[in-house]
């Protein structure tokens, strides 16, 4: 028993090592009768540097599998500036009743790596509560 732990201590103690991406919960409520997905509560969104470089929508199809029905790629050239609390636009006609999942990356443009924030949630339109 001893040698098998002195064998897995490495592997432990590797994994502590690699980076950790954790996810974030993305804010999504109702405004306008519509999803208004923000990101909050991180230092590189609140210093106004953070650039949005991809939005992902999915939606439970009929099999109960989340496929991808919407996405925003900005990945090689970022632009649109993260606000925190602010809507980001989403160009989607969602539907009442359905289940929905978001996926929001950001990062400062200079840095994509080290400053790179997953955010998610889920959600359906007519659970959501408004703003």
């Amino acid at each position: 028993m001893k040698m098998k732990f002195l064998l897995l201590t490495p592997l432990f103690l590797a994994a502590c090592s690699m980076e950790h991406t954790a996810y974030r919960v993305a804010d999504i409520t109702l405004k306008d009768n519509q999803p208004c997905i923000s990101v909050n509560n991180d230092p590189t969104v609140k210093s106004g540097h953070a650039k949005l470089l991809t939005l992902s929508l999915s939606a439970r199809d009929s099999k109960g599998q989340m496929q991808e029905v919407w996405k925003q790629d900005n990945f090689d050239n970022p632009s649109y500036t993260i606000q925190a609390g602010q809507c980001i636009p989403v160009k989607y006609q969602f539907s009442r009743g359905k289940e929905y999942s978001v996926t929001v990356i950001t990062a400062q443009p200079e840095d994509k790596v080290a400053t790179k924030r997953l955010w998610s949630g889920s959600f359906r339109l007519n659970e959501l509560a408004p703003e």
